[in-house]
């Protein structure tokens, strides 16, 4: 389980129980303002670290919140991926995929992006 503190807009510290030193700071604002995106979204990422320890992270805008959850499975084609230059970015993530809102789905601990299938509930 991870520890999500809410530091300001699109901006988050998250913490691991157990692990010391390798906290992400993440800060959503840079790929929001250089892909002009508004309106209810999601960014799905893959979290930096700690090794042995990462999970997917999912930032929401409708709500401006973020989790992380371990499981998470693309049914169709529904999200874009946007990338921040490597070479400049300052911040992490600089790499997401983005999708809309109402297209993600939690259930237990995972998470369905599009379509959920009978399948999906079982397992």
């Amino acid at each position: 389980m991870k520890l999500i503190q809410k530091i300001s807009k699109a901006k988050f510290k998250v913490s691991t129980p157990g692990v010391v030193g390798q906290d992400l700071e993440l800060d959503f604002n840079p790929v929001i303002e250089q892909f002009d995106l508004s309106g209810d979204f999601c960014l799905i990422h893959w979290q930096a670290r700690p090794k042995g320890h990462r999970q997917w992270g999912i930032y929401s805008s409708s709500d401006d919140s973020y989790r992380s959850t371990l499981d998470v499975k693309l049914n169709g084609l529904v999200c874009e991926s946007l990338q921040l230059n490597d070479v400049e970015a300052k911040t992490i993530p600089s790499a997401v995929f983005y999708t809309s809102t109402d297209k993600i789905t939690c259930i237990n601990e995972k998470t369905i992006i599009g379509e959920v299938f009978l399948s999906d509930l079982s397992a």
